[in-house]
């Protein structure tokens, strides 16, 4: 299976992400280990800040051309639960949960870059 697949599309781009160092919070964990942190808040909490908290997940709907700016309604949740499942469903990334801080004032998840060539798990 080529790069190219929808799943290969979503490693550049968000390797990409996290090379930028355009979102707060994004960050590699550990370059070596190919993990990295996406910032995870949720958006109830009080210091939510719609612009600065769902910017990644948004950047990813405009990417996939899931929203149209100024033409579709925000919706904050559904990009990031279309940014979740797409990770979730890519062969590309594995998400380790027991480094995820989901309990915490700047809660994230920690997912790890699965080497080409690899299966999750391995």
């Amino acid at each position: 299976m080529s790069g190219i697949s929808g799943n290969g599309k979503l490693r550049q781009w968000l390797i990409e992400q996290v090379d930028g160092g355009k979102y707060p919070g994004l960050v590699w964990e550990d370059r070596e280990k190919n993990t990295f942190r996406i910032p995870w808040k949720h958006a109830g909490k009080q210091d939510y800040n719609r612009e600065e908290d769902a910017a990644l997940f948004k950047a990813w709907a405009l990417f996939k051309g899931k929203y149209r700016e100024g033409i579709d309604k925000p919706d904050p949740p559904t990009w990031k639960t279309r940014l979740r499942c797409a990770l979730n469903k890519s062969n590309d990334f594995e998400e380790l949960v027991e480094k995820s801080q989901l309990d915490t004032s700047d809660p994230y998840k920690v997912y790890r870059v699965i080497p080409e060539g690899t299966k999750k798990g391995d």
